[in-house]
């Protein structure tokens, strides 16, 4: 497997481990095995990709063989919600990535300049970025490539820098320049941020410094 393919997919089992999760049906809501309401208006998903609007990364040979396995699993009326497959998590996981790395490299060719593709396929935190904008939709995915690709063209390659900046993309404004901010956007940057230990204020930086030497100046002084 290309080391970009496997980094790809591996990456997007994140995306899904953190952040989307298992599978939906709406026969959960009937029989039971879900209770609560707010699901009622959702189809069947699984690991965050919707077999009815999810368009056309659902017909894929990709996307077909997906949604084959988890039907012949008896999904619909057997799993738990939230599973992820049980033995079948593997296979699921790869076609999932397999269905999502065509759409992905899509919007990157219309949003990011080439240098940033270059940038971002070769930083996890980045990468796990961009794959989850992807999910977001394509306005998010243009919104985060204009400051990614902003802040390069202003000189800034440093992939950590350049992490800081997409989270704050995601936690500092909504959808559009001096918005407010999406609750579920800003929630998904405060996770990511989390995961890559990526620092959105300096002052989180230098507070255990200034512990540390206060601690210190204490102990020597005694």
């Amino acid at each position: 497997m290309p080391q970009k393919n496997k980094m790809f997919k591996e990456v997007v089992s994140k995306v899904i481990d953190r952040l989307e999760g298992g599978y939906f049906h709406p026969n959960m809501l009937k029989d039971g095995r879900v209770k609560d309401a707010r699901y009622s208006n959702s189809g069947e998903t699984m690991f965050g990709i919707d077999r009815l609007k999810g368009g056309s990364i659902n017909s894929t040979s990709a996307g077909k063989r997906f949604w084959l396995l988890i039907d012949q699993a008896g999904a619909a009326n057997n799993w738990k919600w939230n599973y992820k497959g049980g033995s079948l998590e593997p296979e699921l996981k790869s076609l999932a990535a397999e269905m999502i790395e065509p759409l992905y490299n899509n919007l990157s060719k219309n949003y990011l300049t080439t240098k940033a593709i270059q940038i971002v396929n070769n930083t996890p935190a980045l990468l796990f970025h961009f794959i989850y904008a992807t999910y977001n939709g394509s306005g998010w995915f243009k919104k985060f490539a204009t400051d990614i690709t902003t802040a390069i063209a202003s000189g800034i390659t440093d992939p950590v820098q350049l992490a800081k900046i997409a989270i704050n993309s995601r936690t500092k404004e909504g959808l559009t320049k001096g918005s407010k901010p999406n609750s579920l956007i800003v929630q998904s940057g405060n996770k990511i941020a989390e995961m890559y230990n990526i620092l959105k204020d300096p002052i989180i930086l230098i507070a255990p410094i200034i512990a540390v030497s206060l601690i210190l100046y204490y102990l020597l002084k005694k």
